[in-house]
């Protein structure tokens, strides 16, 4: 699942890339499916929660774990077919066009974008899922609607007006065109059908943010955005009609009644749960009882007690500024915008 490309000063010179149609000669071939996940030590309890959810909904697909960096993530020996990957596995193409773009978008982590590591994978067809995540169904399912797109995800992102990918929203869809802002989506979960062209259309992605720096965030979600707007990918969001999928983020459901009053009466179905934006950072919320999941009770009942503690004291709020002070420094430093 090679790419054919050449290193220059100027950046990544994309030749022909052939990414999986070396692998679809014959026209009858079943094609592969899997799932790809980041983590690394510090992340591991909610990886570990995440692949819970997953098996415990029924989805059997294989899993791939990239490394994010830092100390690794301690494998469980119980898990099927679940498997750490090493960088080496990828092929030479794949690291250094991530390497390119950590050069070119020094303000984003390198282990957020290992994520599209993915385009280099053994996988005709992906799923890709951060961390901070629960599934809520059997995941294969979600496949039978890649059809004829190249890209599915189910995320009211688009209801936001672009404010966590744009400085400059209204200025981003003047230069793209009317509903240009919603195309925007939840880059911590999508399937995708990787083509030959995605590789440059990436790449023009993020040679249309060099051109006009002051008009996005510069993180690897708002990348995505630019590409879907750029190169026109056939994508679909379930969470629009006429589907009306219900929305995946957790910060939109008070407790576990909310969602089961959602799928039942409502009849609105939910892929997953997102995490993103801090909520479920303390498990202090009855909603975030779900990234505890696939804890034994005592040990949930600690993480519960030392969350409400953590809340009631205000070490809670001191810590998260903390980190967020922390994290605006690191991006100066990287040279953020």
């Amino acid at each position: 699942m090679a790419a054919s490309f050449t290193l220059s000063p100027e950046g990544i010179d994309i030749a022909a890339p052939q990414i999986v149609e070396n692998r679809r000669k014959d026209r009858y071939k079943t094609l592969t499916r899997g799932i790809y996940l980041i983590a690394n030590r510090q992340s591991a309890d909610e990886c570990r929660n995440l692949i819970y959810s997953i098996r415990n909904c029924g989805c059997r697909l294989p899993v791939r774990i990239i490394p994010y960096g830092g100390k690794p993530l301690p494998i469980e020996a119980g898990w099927d077919d679940i498997r750490l990957l090493s960088l080496v596995e990828f092929p030479a193409e794949g690291r250094a066009f991530v390497d390119e773009l950590h050069r070119r978008m020094p303000q984003c982590s390198e282990g957020l974008l290992r994520r599209f590591l993915a385009w280099f994978g053994e996988f005709d067809e992906f799923l890709y899922s951060d961390n901070d995540v629960v599934a809520l169904m059997n995941w294969e399912e979600l496949f039978s609607f890649l059809g004829d797109y190249d890209l599915v995800h189910a995320d009211t992102e688009y209801t936001t007006k672009g404010r966590f990918n744009m400085r400059q929203p209204d200025r981003f869809e003047q230069l793209m065109g009317p509903g240009a802002l919603q195309m925007a989506m939840t880059a911590g979960h999508f399937l995708c059908r990787p083509k030959p062209r995605h590789l440059a259309d990436i790449l023009a992605g993020l040679a249309w943010m060099e051109v006009h720096r002051e008009v996005p965030i510069w993180h690897d979600q708002a990348l995505m955005h630019i590409t879907l707007a750029l190169a026109k990918w056939p994508a679909l969001n379930l969470c629009k009609p006429p589907y009306g999928w219900a929305s995946s983020w957790a910060g939109d459901y008070m407790n576990v009644l909310e969602i089961v009053r959602t799928i039942q009466t409502e009849r609105r179905p939910i892929s997953h749960l997102h995490y993103s934006g801090g909520i479920g950072s303390s498990v202090t919320n009855p909603i975030d009882e779900l990234l505890l999941s696939s804890l034994p009770a005592r040990r949930r009942k600690q993480r519960l007690l030392r969350g409400l503690l953590a809340e009631a004291s205000g070490l809670r709020a001191a810590q998260g500024l903390a980190i967020r002070a922390v994290g605006k420094v690191g991006r100066m430093a990287r040279g953020g915008m």
